[in-house]
């Protein structure tokens, strides 16, 4: 009886120790190395290219420049973080579904860096100048990243937010993207300033935007509608120029604290659904100006839409450069590949 019990016990640390192997073993980081080299499993340098062959459960570390990565449909489990890109240039993420991580994919102090067709969270912190564009159901967040450009992607059911600028974030450009289902669709906040928001289908959030403390962005030409508590809530901030957007059917068009902005561009305002004014002359322009009331400290204000538009406004389905921003990171690309091969040529030659 005492040897049957002891084998048993055998069995079972040994059990114990092959499945603590195999955890230890599939929780891991994998690094492509500055000279090209990659550390771990899962990804091959394969066609000029990084590519999974595995579901890879962990991190991935990028520490080369002008690389790319394709997740080949396959999954990352990022436990550790998902794909991580610190002080980089021209890294192309593409193909890539992450799950398990608070942001799959995290650009910290870089540049020129793209992600697309990917499928997580995305945090972008102190970079600029990257390109985000047809990705799916993902959630963006900016932290002093500025001169960024989003569009082509599909944002919707996040818990949080669609796009949240912070921190500085400036000068960024987002359009043509559909924003929907999501607790809030666009937010401002910490002098998040000058940044560009257009042709954007933001539908059927909780908030449909949110400003707060940030100045001087342009929002125009969007589809702003169904977004069950209000269609913008708007605190401490100032000087935002609202044109050409369709407020449809919000619980509340705008709610607005301590703040005064513009909501025409000096001959087009607004389509609002629940203007009741009239347009004697037919130029598609009320009568009347549209109130938006807001609060402070001396007790109710109002600004106005001086032109609000009486029929919605044509918002493109296909944003008007959307063509033109893939013809010029397909460039970019080949531009890309056709260095390295010719810097390649180069060192063979030698």
């Amino acid at each position: 009886m005492k040897s049957v019990s002891a084998v048993l016990v055998f069995l079972v640390l040994l059990l114990a120790s092959v499945c603590q192997f195999e955890l230890v073993s599939a929780v891991d980081s994998v690094v492509i190395r500055s000279d090209g080299s990659v550390e771990g499993n899962g990804l091959v340098f394969s066609g000029g290219v990084y590519v999974f062959v595995q579901e890879i459960y962990g991190q991935i570390l990028v520490e080369k420049d002008d690389v790319t990565v394709d997740g080949s449909g396959y999954v990352l489990a990022g436990l550790k973080g998902g794909i991580f890109l610190e002080n980089r240039s021209g890294v192309v993420v593409r193909g890539v579904t992450v799950v398990d991580a608070p942001f799959g994919i995290t650009v910290v102090d870089g540049k020129n860096n793209q992600i697309t067709e990917s499928n997580c969270s995305i945090h972008l912190q102190d970079t600029f100048n990257n390109t985000i564009y047809g990705n799916e159901r993902i959630s963006l967040l900016f932290s002093n990243a500025s001169e960024n450009i989003v569009n082509g992607n599909n944002i919707t059911s996040s818990d949080v937010y669609g796009f949240k600028l912070q921190k500085f974030s400036n000068q960024n450009i987002i359009f043509g993207n559909n924003v929907t289902e999501n607790t809030s669709g666009i937010e401002f906040h910490g002098e998040s300033n000058n940044n560009t928001v257009y042709e954007n289908n933001i539908t059927h959030n909780s908030q449909g935007m949110i400003f707060y403390s940030s100045f001087n962005n342009s929002i125009y030409d969007n589809m702003i509608s169904f977004n069950t508590n209000s269609a913008m809530y708007l605190q401490s901030t100032g000087k935002n120029m609202f044109y050409g957007n369709d407020f449809v059917d919000n619980g509340d068009p705008i709610v607005c604290w301590y703040s005064s902005n513009i909501w025409d561009n000096g001959t087009k305002g607004n389509y609002w659904s629940d203007y009741n004014g009239t347009d004697a002359d037919g130029d598609g322009i009320g009568d009347t100006p549209y109130y938006i009331l807001t609060v402070d400290f001396e007790g109710e204000s109002h600004d106005s839409d001086n032109y609000p538009l009486m029929e919605p406004n044509v918002i493109p389905e296909f944003p008007s450069w959307t063509l033109l921003s893939i013809l010029l990171i397909t460039f970019v690309t080949i531009a890309t590949v056709y260095r390295r091969s010719l810097t390649d040529t180069k060192r063979k030659s030698r």
